[in-house]
């Protein structure tokens, strides 16, 4: 990089090419009756009553089914509970639609922890947890946008969920971990206990063993077989779903119900454009996360909600400044609060100033990002830069580091003063260099009046034993002292979009007027989700899925 450039003037690298039109084909440019030839098939091994979606449309007619199942789970990440739960349940015959050629979505590269309130393991070893604590926490973390009879669905069956998912795969829990509730103090905010993770010493893969139980039990797995439009009978409830599988339409009978867990719209970028109330950048969700669930119940009269809201994860940038809704697919550049939350480390604004508390959990400190200034008309911290000295570079690594003096990413940029790396990343000098100063007052001595950074137990337990060999009176604050000094562009990112079709507390999908469609329920990030779409701790994304998915198939099969 030449002096006197900025990050924006050279990073041009980092941006997933992304076709536009191939990813809003989910929409209407895909009814059934055109795109996969429909109305020209003549088998009809089964024939019931039904309707299919012509051009984008429900209407009444006659179905010719080619297969029939009980349940019919459309995704096979957070899907892969509901079809485990409806298999182990009675059903008598189970299938999983992947539209991916790959098992498990963006679930199966997850940290494979579930959020489980009063969790056995952990009341076990110590925790005070009951259902009073953890409703109250959930409810004021979702505020007023949250699923109320949902989430005391979610708290009555959680730790039954993994108790049966623990017996069924033979997988014994533990509640160590560093992740823990976000929102500390909030009523109910308990430190341990809540986040379930497989007890053992090697990694175990979940969703390998998942996908290897679903078959022992019987489960009917397709992959490479989009869902393509949900199929009515003349009352408006689901009774089946179009596939394209080997090319071609297969229209499968649900006996029972539909499953949609196709995840969130992050690769769809009119749907991000035209929902995501502050932009983001970048997201770890699989790139088949196009909205599909989404589009599909809206066809047949569901409801959307929390449509604005993600699970937010802050992330290093070295992609273009405008902002197209097009999320640059990445895992490298995700901060989970290692990088920003570790001792001799700042995020500030185009001001130079900070903003939040950087020890902070990914999912709360993301939400600092959406402050609108009145005057420059524009976000103010949006973009944000992560600042660092040497010292840091030293002793921790950062992104794209195996060890400790690996190349860094070359969207890091070196300067030997904090006004040359002002320069560099586009930053006010004087507010940059007066900031540090303050910062750096209070580092010295373990303290930080502005933000409060170290004082809460939840958010020192992230990243304080990277500093474990450091002699420091706050394991999260050090001063940026030493040159040089390093930076990068730092921006909202997401390991998900969280909104879709709003259900009920027994994962029923709703309509406007709040009924339920027959047939149809809705699960993980396809759904608006019981949170408000607010991430209350670690886990809350694979346990709303697993915990909703085992009500709602138990539910609709009767053996809740």
């Amino acid at each position: 990089m030449m002096k006197g450039e900025t990050m924006y003037s050279t990073q041009k690298q980092g941006r997933v090419a992304i076709d536009r039109r191939s990813l809003l084909g989910a929409s209407a440019a895909l009814a059934v009756g055109g795109m996969l030839g429909l109305a020209g098939c003549s088998s009809s091994p089964k024939t019931d009553e039904g309707s299919v979606p012509d051009e984008g449309s429900a209407s009444s007619g006659e179905v010719a089914w080619d297969e029939e199942a009980d349940v019919v789970v459309v995704g096979s990440g957070t899907g892969a509970f509901s079809a485990l739960a409806a298999a182990d349940a009675g059903a008598g015959s189970v299938v999983v639609l992947e539209k991916s050629e790959a098992w498990g979505g963006t679930s199966a590269v997850s940290g494979c922890t579930l959020y489980i309130p009063m969790l056995t393991v952990g009341m076990e070893e110590g925790s005070d947890d009951s259902v009073q604590a953890a409703t109250a926490y959930l409810n004021k973390v979702a505020g007023n946008r949250g699923n109320k009879a949902g989430i005391d669905n979610y708290v009555k069956y959680a730790n039954e969920f993994a108790t049966w998912l623990g017996d069924l795969m033979g997988w014994q829990w533990t509640a160590q971990g560093m992740f823990r509730d976000y929102y500390e103090p909030y009523e109910g905010y308990r430190f341990f206990g809540r986040n379930a993770s497989i007890d053992s010493e090697e990694k175990v893969p979940m969703w390998s063993e998942l996908q290897n139980k679903c078959k022992e039990l019987g489960v009917d797995i397709r992959l490479s077989a989009p869902a393509k439009e949900l199929v009515t009978d003349a009352s408006g409830a689901v009774v089946g779903v179009v596939a394209e599988i080997g090319g071609k339409p297969v229209r499968i009978k649900a006996n029972t119900c539909v499953v949609m867990a196709t995840g969130g719209y992050d690769h769809n970028p009119q749907m991000i454009l035209e929902n995501q109330a502050v932009p983001v950048y970048v997201s770890n969700a699989a790139m088949t996360n196009t909205g599909d669930g989404q589009i599909m119940g809206a066809k047949v009269g569901a409801a959307w909600g929390n449509m604005d809201t993600n699970w937010g994860l802050p992330c290093f940038y070295g992609g273009s400044p405008e902002y197209t809704g097009e999320l640059v697919y990445d895992f490298l550049t995700n901060d989970w609060g290692y990088y920003r939350g570790s001792a001799g480390a700042i995020v500030v604004n185009r001001q130079g100033r900070r903003f939040g508390d950087e020890s902070s959990a990914y999912g709360v400190f993301n939400r600092a990002f959406g402050q609108y200034d009145t005057d420059i008309l524009d976000y103010t911290n949006i973009p944000a830069f992560f600042i660092c000295d040497d010292e840091y570079v030293s002793t921790m690594t950062l992104p794209g580091q195996a060890a400790v003096g690996d190349p860094l990413p070359d969207y890091f940029v070196q300067a030997d003063t904090l006004q040359e790396l002002a320069g560099k990343l586009g930053i006010d000098p004087e507010g940059l260099v007066d900031e540090v100063a303050s910062f750096n007052e209070g580092a010295a001595v373990g303290e930080d009046p502005t933000f409060h950074r170290g004082e809460k137990e939840c958010n020192v337990v992230i990243s304080a034993w990277r500093t474990a060999g450091r002699d420091l009176p706050n394991p999260v604050l050090a001063p940026l002292a030493t040159p040089p000094f390093y930076g990068a562009v730092y921006v909202p990112g997401t390991c998900g979009t969280n909104g879709g079709l709003v259900t009920d507390e027994n994962a029923r999908v709703l309509t406007a007027a709040h009924e339920p469609i027959p047939g149809l329920l809705a699960v993980g990030n396809c759904s608006a989700g019981i949170f408000g779409g607010q991430y209350p701790g670690a886990g809350a994304t694979l346990g709303a899925g697993g915990i909703m998915g085992y009500i709602g198939v138990r539910n609709a099969l009767g053996t809740l």
